[in-house]
């Protein structure tokens, strides 16, 4: 990257929401090559402070003032009279001064509704696109990994404690806590609450569920009316509009950062979703009964897909055949 001057200008823009997914990715690269760079980053990070908003308004005449906000017609005759009997010079200047005071403290009151109805909220995108996974750090330090083929987004306000997260398919977040504001992530069917934790999420679409594990800390499921606690060892999914809360090993949900594949009886059909993200393939099985058939196993993501098929073939009455560069067709034995 460039100077040391000019990446720490791009740092503050990154705390600040400015940057975009290849400007952060850029930046995630230049942090991971070196160590220094990851060193300095920290130093610039714990430096940082929440942008002040300063009032030019104070630096501005008794005119300017009064053409920038409004003011009762009370309180207009009050500094007119208050100024026609102040005769000298040293009480006129007190007389301005009372008056930016007093407007000052009236703006730090109002200004911030006015800001917020008028500041246009952006929002960033991060996409881990099919064969791969990704992680990323928000502005506050905390970390979220990306299963394949998953997006998450976040506000441009969030260092300002807008901790918003909209996400589809499958994430790992690590939270840290930030006073005073609290960190959900919203997906189609439910928003999780968190103050600071680690949990997964996950909410593809084609699996038509979404399910929460808890592996430290605490969180809250929000569901229209309804809101469910839950606790370390808990997993939570939602499905046909009903929740199921169990207890789980539910470090095993989350193995897959870890690029281990980690199944416990789960459909086949579930399975070739997964395989077909995680090596960007697309998988061919018309049969419903062989769809519904369950698998429990593990294996590595150094794996290639045809050495998973091939353990696939060993224990399930499976075979498959490649149709195309990444097309495969997957059929009962015979």
């Amino acid at each position: 990257m460039e100077n040391k001057k000019t990446i720490e200008k791009i740092i503050h823009s990154y705390f600040n929401g400015q940057l975009n997914a290849e400007k952060e990715k850029e930046l995630s690269e230049w942090i991971k090559a070196d160590s220094k760079n990851k060193k300095f980053f920290e130093s610039v990070k714990k430096k940082l402070r929440a942008e002040s908003i300063q009032h030019q308004l104070i630096d501005q005449s008794w005119s300017e003032l009064q053409s920038r906000i409004y003011i009762n017609n009370q309180f207009k005759s009050r500094k007119q009279t208050l100024i026609r009997r102040l005769n000298t010079n040293f009480t006129r200047v007190a007389a301005v001064v009372l008056a930016i005071v007093g407007l000052s403290f009236l703006l730090a009151q109002i200004m911030p509704r006015f800001d917020q109805l008028n500041k246009e909220i952006s929002w960033f995108e991060t996409v881990a696109p099919r064969g791969e996974k990704s992680m990323i750090s928000l502005p506050d330090g905390s970390k979220v990994w990306l299963n394949s083929e998953t997006i998450i987004q976040y506000p441009s306000n969030y260092i300002e404690g807008n901790r918003a997260i909209r996400l589809t398919g499958e994430a790992y977040f690590e939270v840290e806590k930030f006073k005073g504001s609290t960190f959900t992530v919203k997906t189609n069917d439910y928003t999780v609450e968190v103050l600071g934790t680690k949990f997964n999420v996950m909410a593809y679409e084609d699996f038509n569920r979404t399910e929460t594990s808890l592996i430290e800390g605490k969180v809250r499921i929000r569901h229209k009316n309804r809101a469910i606690e839950m606790e370390p060892g808990q997993e939570l999914s939602f499905q046909d509009n009903q929740f199921f809360l169990e207890k789980k090993d539910t470090r095993q949900s989350t193995r897959w950062k870890d690029d281990t594949f980690d199944f416990n009886r789960v459909p086949l059909n579930e399975l070739v979703r997964r395989l077909e993200r995680w090596y960007d393939v697309e998988i061919n099985m018309e049969d419903n009964e062989l769809k519904e058939t369950i698998y429990s196993g593990v294996f590595k993501n150094e794996e290639t897909i045809w050495q998973v098929l091939n353990i696939l073939q060993l224990t399930l009455p499976i075979e498959y055949e490649r149709t195309d560069f990444r097309k495969i067709e997957i059929k009962q034995k015979k």
